[in-house]
C-alpha cells in the first residue's frame, strides 16, 4: 500500500494542483477573468479529449507504452518550464525552479528500455508458478518472445517455449499450441455440433485464430470475428500452422471493435455465437459477464439459435463462479455446461424453449474435416465430447441457487474477480462441478456414451485429458482403461506419464503392481511399472521388473529397451554391454537395436563407432529425437560444434518436451561462449524438468559467466 502511494502519490498531487494553479494565473482584471476562465475550461476539456484519444490510438501504438510516458512525462516538464517562463517569479528563483527539470529531462533522455520479456511475463500471475529451482524472474523469462506490441486495448505478446507458441494479452495467456487446444477446438465444434444447420456464426475475440479455423470446417456461410486489438490480429498470423490462415479465408469477417458493442448495435442475426473473453479479473472483460450482455446476445440469435459462452474453474472463487452461472441462467434457462479438462467451462444456450438435443453431436460428428480437426486433440468419438457433459437446466439450477446475477447496474465480478487471483481453488471448482451430474437421470445420449464407453474410449479420453494438461482427470480414465483391457497395449504407458504429471506416483505403482498379479503375461504392464520405479528413483526394482519382461515370451523389443534405457541412464557400461547385445540378436537392424549400440559405445569412448550406430539408427527412424540427441552428443565430444548444433536442434524439432535435449544445447553454447543462448536454453530445461541437476548446474556456471550470478 505504501509503494503504491509512493509511486502514484506525487503524480496525483501535481494533476491535482494543475488545474487550480491555471485558475489562479488567470485571474486579474476582473473584466477578462471570465473569458479567461472560461478558455481554461474550453481548452482543458479538449485537451483531455484529443490527449486521450491521442494517446491510445495513435502514441501508444507508434511509439510504444514506455516512449508514450516519456512524451508524457516531458511535456509536463516542458509546459511547467513555460508556466515558470512567463510567471512573475524573479530570474533567479526562474532559473533555481527551472534547474531540477531541465535535470529531470536529461535523465529522461537516458532511460534504458523496460525488459520487455519480464514485462510480457506476466509477472503478477505466474511468479507464484516459476520453477522453484531457479530464480523467479529467469523461469518467468525461459522462451523466446516472438512477439511484443502496445495497443489502446492492451500490450499483447507471443512466445515460444518448449515448442509451443503462447499468446499473452498484459502478460496473462489468452491462447496457445499447448493446454489450450482442446478449449479452442471445442468452443467452435460443440455449439456447431448441436446446431443442425448453422449458416452465420458470430466469434467474440479472436485470440489464435484457432476457434475460427474450427468453426470453418463447419457448413457455415460466413463467421464474424469481432476483436478489440488489432495487436492480436497481427499476433495471431504467428500461429498459422494452427489457424490454417482463417483470417484469409473468403467467409471470415474481421470487425475490429468491441464485442458487446457490436452485439448491441448489430441487426445481424446468428445462428451461433461464440463468446471467449479473457478472464473477468482483466479491465473491462467483467462486462462481457452481465445479464445485459447475454440478453443482446440472445437478441441477435436465429430461432433455434444457440450461444457458447466460455468461463474458467481457476483463480475464481466458488462464489463468483456461480455468480456467472447464475446469470447465465437467467437468460437461458435451457443452458447446459461442459467441462473442458479441467479449467475451462463451456456455457451453451439456446433461444429454444426445450433442451439441446444432444443426439445432433454424435449424428454430425462425421462432417467433413471436422472429425479430423478433433482428433488433434485426441478427441476421437462423440464420448470425448459427451464425456465433458456435466449438466443441463436442473443441475445449473441448484448449482446456481442463491447465487448474484451479474447486471450493468451492480457489476460486482469486476471487483470480487480479482481478489480470487491468487486463491488455489481449481480443484475444489472442478470437483463440485463434477459431483453435479448424476448419470442415471443425465441424458440419454450422455449416459449411454458412459455405459459403452470401452477400454479404448477411456483411454482416448484420457489423452485429451493429458493433452488439455488436467492430470488428475487423465490418471483416473487411464486407471480405468487398465481396469477394463489389462492387455490395452497404451494404458500402462499413459498411466505412467499421467501419474508423473499429477503426482500420484504411489498409487500408479500400487495399481501396476495389482495389475501385474492380476495379469502375469500383461508384458505392458510390466514395462510400465519399470519406467515409474526408474522414475521414482527406484533403479533395482526397475531393473527387476524390466528383467521380468523380457523374461515373458515371446520377448518384446520394448522390454528390451526399457532395460538398456535404465542402464544408460545409470552409465552402466556392463548392463548396457549385454542388453544391447541382446536387441542386436533379437531385433537386428531395429532402431533400438543401433541407438543402444551407440550408446554403449558412447560409453566405452570409442566415437566413431557410436557415430556410426547413432547414424543407422537416424538411417531406420529419421524422426526418432533420442538417436538425433545422442548423435549431437556425440558430434560435441569430436569437436564438430555445427554438427552437433544442428543435431540437437533437429531433435528439438521433432520432441520440443526433452528437457535432456536443451541441456545438452545449453551446454554446447556455453562452451562456444554464447551465455545469454545457454542460459535461455538451461532455463527451458528447467521448465519441463525442475529437478535437472546438470541444468541447474549448467543454468549457474552461464550466469557466473554472464556476470548476473
Amino acid at each position: 500500500t505504501w509503494l503504491m502511494a509512493a509511486l502514484v502519490g506525487p503524480t496525483a498531487i501535481g494533476l491535482g494542483i494543475a488545474f487550480p494553479l491555471a485558475l489562479q494565473l488567470a485571474g486579474g482584471d476582473e473584466r477578462k477573468t471570465a473569458r479567461r476562465l472560461g478558455a481554461i475550461y474550453a481548452l482543458n476539456t479538449l485537451c483531455a479529449v484529443v490527449g486521450s484519444l491521442a494517446t491510445g490510438f495513435v502514441t501508444i501504438p507508434l511509439l510504444g507504452l514506455q516512449h508514450a510516458l516519456l512524451v508524457a512525462t516531458a511535456a509536463l516538464i516542458a509546459s511547467s518550464l513555460l508556466v515558470m517562463a512567463f510567471g512573475t517569479l524573479s530570474t533567479r528563483a526562474r532559473a533555481a525552479a527551472a534547474l531540477p527539470a531541465l535535470a529531470l529531462l536529461a535523465w529522461l533522455a537516458f532511460q534504458p528500455a523496460w525488459d520487455r520479456e519480464l514485462l510480457a511475463s506476466g509477472v503478477y500471475k505466474y511468479a507464484t508458478l516459476a520453477a522453484g529451482s531457479i530464480d523467479v524472474e529467469t523461469a518467468l523469462k525461459a522462451g523466446t518472445l516472438v512477439y511484443y506490441r502496445d495497443g489502446a486495448a492492451a500490450t499483447v505478446s507471443v512466445k515460444r517455449l518448449t515448442g509451443a507458441l503462447s499468446l499473452s494479452v498484459d502478460g496473462k495467456v489468452d491462447a496457445s499450441t499447448a493446454g489450450d487446444m482442446l478449449t479452442q477446438k471445442t468452443l467452435a465444434h460443440l455449439p456447431l455440433l448441436l446446431h443442425a444447420s448453422p449458416g452465420r456464426v458470430c466469434i467474440i475475440g479472436l485470440g489464435s485464430g484457432v476457434t475460427l479455423a474450427s468453426a470453418l470446417l463447419h457448413p457455415v456461410s460466413s463467421v464474424d470475428v469481432v476483436e478489440i486489438s488489432p495487436q492480436v490480429v497481427e499476433a495471431s498470423r504467428l500461429f498459422a500452422d494452427d489457424n490454417h490462415h482463417a483470417l484469409d479465408d473468403p467467409r471470415a469477417r474481421l470487425i475490429l471493435g468491441d464485442g458487446r458493442s457490436h452485439l448491441m448495435l448489430t441487426n445481424q442475426q446468428y445462428d451461433v455465437i461464440i463468446s471467449e473473453p479473457s478472464n473477468p479479473w482483466m479491465a473491462g472483460v467483467a462486462a462481457l459477464f452481465t445479464r445485459e450482455f447475454l440478453l443482446a446476445a440472445r437478441a441477435r440469435l436465429a430461432p433455434g439459435g444457440i450461444l457458447c459462452q466460455w468461463a474458467h474453474t481457476y483463480n475464481i472463487s466458488d462464489r463468483d463462479l456461480r455468480s456467472i452461472v447464475a446469470t447465465f441462467a437467467s437468460v437461458f434457462p435451457n443452458g447446459t455446461m461442459w467441462l473442458m479438462g479441467d479449467g475451462d467451462l463451456l456455457l451453451v444456450g439456446s433461444t429454444g424453449l426445450d433442451a439441446l438435443h444432444l443426439d445432433e453431436l454424435t449424428r454430425l460428428w462425421d462432417r467433413p474435416g471436422v472429425a479430423a480437426d478433433l482428433r488433434a486433440v485426441s478427441a476421437y468419438e462423440p464420448f470425448a465430447l459427451l464425456s465433458s457433459y456435466i449438466g443441463g437446466p436442473d443441475e445449473i439450477r441448484r448449482y446456481a441457487e442463491g447465487a448474484l446475477v451479474q447486471s450493468d447496474d451492480a457489476m460486482a465480478l469486476e471487483f470480487s474477480a480479482p481478489r480470487a487471483l491468487y486463491g488455489d481453488v481449481a480443484e475444489e471448482n472442478v470437483t463440485t462441478l463434477r459431483r453435479l451430474l448424476d448419470l442415471t437421470r443425465a441424458p440419454t445420449p450422455v449416459a449411454a456414451a458412459w455405459a459403452s464407453a470401452d477400454a479404448v474410449q477411456r483411454r482416448h479420453r484420457a489423452e485429451m485429458m493429458l493433452k488439455a494438461n488436467a492430470y488428475q482427470t487423465a490418471y483416473q480414465d487411464y486407471v480405468a482403461a487398465l481396469a477394463l483391457d489389462a492387455m490395452d497395449p497404451d494404458a500402462p504407458d499413459g498411466i505412467v506419464r499421467a501419474a508423473v504429471a499429477a503426482h500420484r506416483e504411489s498409487d500408479a505403482v500400487a495399481r501396476l503392481e495389482s495389475a501385474v498379479h492380476a495379469h502375469a503375461r500383461a508384458f505392458r504392464v510390466w514395462i510400465a511399472l519399470s519406467k515409474l520405479l526408474a522414475a521414482t528413483g527406484s533403479m533395482d526394482r526397475a531393473i527387476a521388473m524390466a528383467k521380468d519382461a523380457c523374461a515373458i515370451e515371446p520377448i518384446d523389443v520394448g522390454a528390451l529397451e526399457q532395460l538398456a534405457s535404465i542402464y544408460a541412464d545409470l552409465g552402466d557400461p556392463s548392463g548396457l554391454d549385454l542388453t544391447a547385445e541382446a536387441l542386436r540378436h533379437f531385433f537386428p537392424g531395429s532402431r533400438g537395436a543401433y541407438y543402444y549400440t551407440a550408446a554403449s559405445q558412447f560409453l566405452h569412448t570409442d566415437l566413431a563407432g557410436a557415430a556410426l550406430s547413432a547414424r543407422q539408427a537416424i538411417g531406420v527412424d529419421p524422426r526418432f529425437a533420442p538417436a538425433q540427441n545422442l548423435a549431437g552428443a556425440i558430434q560435441a565430444s569430436q569437436g564438430r560444434a555445427n554438427e552437433a548444433r544442428a543435431a540437437f536442434r533437429t531433435a528439438l524439432q521433432l520432441d520440443p518436451r526433452d528437457p535432456v535435449t536443451y541441456t545438452n544445447l545449453g551446454l554446447l553454447e556455453l562452451s562456444a561462449g554464447q551465455t545469454a543462448a545457454s542460459a535461455g536454453l538451461f532455463a527451458e530445461a528447467l521448465s519441463l524438468d525442475p529437478s535437472s541437476r546438470s541444468a541447474k548446474q549448467g543454468l549457474a556456471d552461464a550466469q557466473r559467466a554472464a556476470g548476473t550470478r
